[in-house]
């Protein structure tokens, strides 16, 4: 059975990475057999989590994962190559900037620190506790200087995160799910960062930025539904 390691802290039901729920979700979505155990991204094969133990292998990186499932299940994901190009850039966008605002909102001001302390590091003894956050702290202000978003004012990064979430809120507006009107593993990455987003457990700054977006909240609420009632599917593989 795939062991999925990740984080074991949610918000709102989901995990509180994108990165572990999209994983987690796409697990659940396709009926692949898994069971969860906590891990530290140091114990990843990239320093990062979700990482999984699966065929005597240790895979990491969501993405990785991702397609080798796709491939060892052969999973028909039923899109043309422009749909697939399509899902393939907004997946860019979400991962590799909208990620990286919540990232901003949640480590650097003061007020969401102090929330995201509590859920991440309340397990641990004093008085490793504090020593633990602040050195967490410290390096996801550094990855956040290196990626670039950690240079800007909170102004300045609700700016570009408004600036995505509009975008993504046309695109939705005009279509069902990312790749059209057809349900796709696309749908499951967005779910997992609009809902990380939009969570009333470690609301941030950007989450009233999304809440401007009545498209973002009905796609949210309409995928939801999909991942309630995934459809009954017989593997052609079973890996």
């Amino acid at each position: 059975m795939l062991i999925l390691k990740q984080t074991t802290v949610e918000f709102d039901g989901i995990n509180a990475s994108p990165f572990c729920a999209k994983v987690e979700l796409f697990l659940n979505y396709y009926q692949i057999p898994f069971k969860i155990e906590a891990a530290l991204p140091m114990h990843g094969p990239y320093k990062k989590i979700p990482f999984v133990e699966y065929q005597g292998e240790t895979i990491g990186d969501s993405e990785l994962i991702l397609q080798r499932l796709i491939k060892d299940y052969n999973i028909d994901l039923n899109l043309t190559a422009p749909a697939l190009a399509q899902g393939r850039a907004w997946q860019l966008l979400l991962e590799q900037h909208l990620y990286w605002n919540i990232v901003y909102n949640r480590w650097v001001p003061e007020d969401s620190w102090e929330k995201l302390e509590t859920a991440f590091f309340s397990g641990l003894k004093w008085p490793l506790r504090p020593i633990i956050a602040k050195q967490a702290r410290k390096l996801a202000q550094k990855n956040l200087y290196s990626q670039g978003m950690g240079r800007f004012s909170l102004e300045q990064v609700l700016q570009a995160g408004r600036a995505d979430l509009k975008a993504l809120s046309a695109h939705l507006s005009a279509n069902k799910y990312i790749c059209g009107d057809t349900f796709s593993y696309f749908d499951l990455i967005t779910y997992a960062t609009i809902k990380n987003i939009n969570n009333q457990q470690m609301k941030i700054a950007l989450t009233a930025v999304a809440q401007e977006f009545q498209p973002l909240l009905d796609y949210q609420k309409r995928v939801a539904l999909v991942i309630k009632n995934p459809p009954n599917r017989a593997q052609q593989k079973t890996a």
